[in-house]
């Protein structure tokens, strides 16, 4: 009797010290992404094919993929600390002269949908300059001479379907997979759903839809290699 009541108070000492449910136990601190951050073009890019999909020049550059994966997720938990430190006193974020770390703190709290452009920026590949600059996205650095920057798309989807009318049962004209596209229209209202351009060699014109196009000018991360490592320079859209 002696023996099962101490194999008793052994075992109630055991579930008191395991602690009472799972549910008792203490959170995880891994950080986890925002459920608000909106859709990324990295799963498109994966299967990318076509012309100017993204290519990655700056793999091999000293010590790049190091700061690029650091700079990845700092944007990906949203973490602006974290971003600080990858970033330039510096940088520029637009043509008019502001820029600045603080300045960019105020932009990423006013507007939380630039963590998403960052984030399509560094998917949508790498153009190393030299050893020591680099521009994302690729495109960007690769337009072909005699496109016109500000009225130059990227296509941002395999075999994006071209419509003779803007609209979704028109008339197929064919399909472009990430390629460069030129305006062949009036420039389109704000929340038009399609776009009329043409390829730069006007071969294929129609209709495509707003959302797998992307404007060249687009927002970019310009960055350098200087004494302290890795930083980002500039963050600007426009031209």
């Amino acid at each position: 009797m002696k023996l099962q009541i101490a194999g008793l108070c052994s075992l109630a000492l055991l579930v008191t010290a395991c602690g009472e449910s799972p549910a008792d136990e203490a959170p995880s601190t891994e950080p986890t992404a925002p459920a608000s951050e909106a859709p990324s073009l990295a799963n498109a890019v994966a299967s990318a094919e076509g012309p100017f999909a993204p290519k990655d020049d700056c793999g091999e550059l000293y010590g790049f993929d190091s700061f690029r994966g650091q700079l990845r997720r700092a944007i990906t938990f949203q973490n602006t600390e974290s971003l600080a430190a990858l970033v330039d006193p510096d940088v520029r974020l637009d043509f008019g002269g502001d820029g600045g770390i603080d300045a960019l703190k105020t932009r990423l709290a006013d507007d939380p949908s630039l963590w998403s452009e960052m984030s399509d920026a560094i998917a949508l590949g790498c153009s190393a300059e030299d050893e020591t600059a680099v521009t994302m996205p690729w495109a960007f650095a690769n337009l072909p001479d005699g496109a016109e920057a500000t009225s130059t798309y990227l296509v941002t989807a395999n075999d994006a379907p071209v419509r003779a009318e803007a609209g979704e049962t028109a008339a197929s004209n064919g399909a472009i997979s990430w390629d460069l596209v030129k305006l062949a229209g009036d420039a389109p209202a704000e929340g038009a759903e399609y776009v009329e351009v043409s390829t730069l060699d006007d071969a294929t014109s129609g209709f495509v839809a707003a959302q797998s196009l992307r404007p060249i000018t687009d927002y970019r991360i310009l960055a350098n290699r200087g004494d302290d490592g890795w930083k980002v320079t500039a963050f600007v859209a426009g031209d």
